[in-house]
């Protein structure tokens, strides 16, 4: 579970890259016996135009990663998905081999980057993915600039400041001037043949930046409301039957107090920083500039455009802001490993300073680092099976205490308010299936918490930093010889009704729970 350093990460890359199976140029793929029926492949070529690279020790540091995400499947914040069908890597001595001389190469353990001012150069290769299933496909990528990727941690399996992103984007112009990107859409048509299937000339672009680190925070205040929340040093409950004590329009900062809200501060604590900054853990934190978080516009719905309609699914008062918050169900039996089906998920609320200054912002930019981001918890759980066609979002309650209801029902809707019918089409349109308004206790269980960025970079918490693995010796502060980060290991857990009479009477869907496995 441990990172590697820069050196040991590219040949990890590549011993991964030599293990992926059809990595041979040829027209028909014959599938491995462990892969059920003929498959698929598509390649291509990929195009860096970016700074050029760092090098050390003979050889240039990073590699240009290619993922292909099924579109069922697309990562964060479009989707669920947790990883690619397939990944592609390319070395960087391959990728900027053509450089020759313009590449310092020099053997003395010397890390030499380019000066700022330097000029970009523009470098090629080829990539391929493979075996794929018939499906429709996204081809994402990026260059890892420092050498810090590594695909089987959570904490170094995503792009970090300075990184180069793309893929294969059709609006490539429009994305370098800011609009979000609109990925080429592949299909691998079925049935796939007996030979096999190839799509060849996808061009991917490598040429956006990354100005942000990934969002890495850990839990620094817990906002409880009165009842219905508990908190030990290692998660924060929710009773599965929690109900918000007021929740009306006419009274926002009571309505913000029955939330259970989190303060999420940027970077790990103070008492965590030096063994978080120095191998084999490497955060980029406790130098200059300090970690922050950065509150943004959400374009809810792609359009190029921040404007009015770029709002949270259950309010159109409230905007949808970046980073957005995501409380993940965990599986039962792994601390780090998402349960896949049904997928659940708590969305947070993205809150700017309170409730009422958040409404104020109205469709204004906002592009502002901060030291930490406040998050609300809905009680209200999203479970998904990642390739049906429908999904249910359960509420815990119709109603907050006072009898005000949590979502206007037809008749007030049809008077203008925003109710069921609007969170079911908002819900619907983002995750590209019905979704439908349920109410009943919430799925008891431990959730991951989650910020992600509109570029994807993302921070999940509990991970590897905080988490020993069965092979390690664990204490509060190691797991084995490394340093162990305690703020890395915190969850919110569901936990048992506080009225077990109303979730028997209200018992949590069955589109949430698990199916039992086959006999």
């Amino acid at each position: 579970m441990l990172r590697p350093t820069p050196r040991t990460g590219l040949s990890l890359l590549g011993a991964l890259l030599a293990a992926l199976p059809g990595c041979e140029a040829v027209d028909v793929f014959i599938p491995l016996p462990d892969h059920s029926g003929p498959a698929g492949v598509l390649d291509g070529t990929v195009t860096y135009a970016g700074p050029r690279p760092c090098t050390k020790d003979g050889h240039v540091v990073g590699a240009a990663v290619v993922l292909g995400f099924d579109t069922r499947l697309l990562p964060p914040p479009e989707g669920l998905g947790t990883s690619a069908a397939s990944l592609d890597v390319i070395l960087g001595d391959e990728l900027f081999g053509g450089l020759g001389a313009a590449l310092d190469l020099t053997s003395d353990g010397v890390l030499r980057c380019p000066e700022p001012d330097d000029p970009p150069v523009t470098v090629s290769a080829t990539w391929r993915l493979s075996p794929l299933p018939a499906g429709t496909y996204q081809i994402r990528g990026f260059y890892d600039h420092d050498g810090d990727f590594d695909p089987t941690f959570s904490i170094a399996n995503l792009p970090s400041r300075g990184d180069v992103a793309g893929g294969a984007i059709e609006n490539a112009t429009e994305v370098l001037g800011g609009a979000a990107p609109r990925y080429r859409e592949i299909t691998l048509a079925a049935p796939i043949p007996a030979t096999g299937a190839r799509v060849s000339g996808i061009a991917v672009t490598l040429g956006l930046p990354l100005p942000l680190e990934r969002p890495i925070f850990h839990v620094a205040e817990v906002l409880a409301p009165a009842s219905g929340v508990g908190q030990s040093s290692s998660e924060v409950v929710m009773a599965s039957d929690f109900q918000l004590e007021t929740f009306t329009l006419a009274d926002p900062v009571g309505a913000e107090a029955s939330l259970l809200r989190l303060r999420l501060a940027a970077g790990v604590p103070d008492r965590e920083v030096a063994s978080a900054a120095k191998p084999p853990i490497s955060l980029p934190v406790g130098g200059e500039p300090a970690p922050t978080l950065t509150y943004a516009r959400q374009d809810v719905n792609r359009d190029g455009a921040i404007d009015a309609d770029d709002h949270v699914p259950d309010s159109a008062q409230i905007p949808a802001l970046f980073p957005i918050s995501v409380f993940a169900k965990l599986d039962d039996h792994d601390p780090l490993v998402r349960q896949a089906a049904p997928a659940v998920l708590l969305q947070g609320l993205t809150i700017y300073d309170d409730l009422v200054t958040t409404a104020m912002l109205g469709a204004a930019p906002l592009d502002e680092p901060r030291e930490s981001v406040l998050v609300g918890v809905r009680p209200a759980a999203l479970c998904l099976h990642p390739t049906e066609p429908k999904g249910v979002l359960v509420i815990s309650h119709e109603t907050d205490a006072a009898g005000n209801a949590i979502l206007p029902g037809p008749e007030d809707e049809d008077a203008g308010a925003w109710g069921v019918r609007d969170v079911e089409e908002a819900l619907t349109r983002q995750f590209g299936r019905t979704i439908e308004v349920v109410y009943g206790c919430l799925p008891e269980g431990r959730y991951a918490l989650n910020l992600i960025y509109g570029t994807g970079q993302a921070w999940t918490v509990p991970n590897e930093a905080g988490v020993c693995a069965p092979s390690e010796s664990a204490s509060p502060d190691t797991c084995g010889a490394r340093p162990r980060l305690a703020s890395q290991d915190m969850v919110l857990r569901i936990g048992p009704p506080d009225d077990p009479t109303y979730c028997a009477q209200h018992p949590t869907p069955a589109a949430c729970t698990p199916s039992p496995p086959s006999p």
